[in-house]
């Protein structure tokens, strides 16, 4: 789960960089001339960041924070709609990412019985 989601935060990054690169950049990072805060550079890396902590601290609750990260970045894919559509349209396909993560971690919970 560890790996699965650091390599959501390096899709993230992938975008925040590929949108910068061809002068459409995610609304959280911002045009080179005027970019954002740096705490709002982090917005998108809090959930992945979360379910990290959680995997390791609350299992129990690990699958709900996954999806709730995966809900996070699917907020911050819409607010990209207008200004950058295929920048949205990959924040999206991460979020998707994300959510069948944590749905896959619910499934490896699951115990039957014998």
């Amino acid at each position: 789960m560890v790996l699965s989601w650091l390599l959501v935060a390096a899709a993230l990054i992938v975008v925040a960089v590929t949108g910068r690169n061809v002068g459409k950049p995610a609304w959280w990072i911002g045009p080179v001339s005027d970019p954002t805060l740096f705490s709002v550079w982090a917005l998108p890396f809090i959930g992945p960041a979360a379910s990290i902590v959680a995997t390791f601290r609350i299992v129990r609750w690990a699958h709900l924070i996954g999806l709730a990260s995966a809900a996070l970045i699917g907020v911050v894919a819409v607010f990209d709609i207008n200004n950058s559509p295929g920048i949205a349209l990959i924040e999206c396909v991460v979020a998707v990412a994300a959510a069948l993560i944590a749905i896959a971690s619910f499934a490896g919970r699951i115990k039957t019985k014998a």
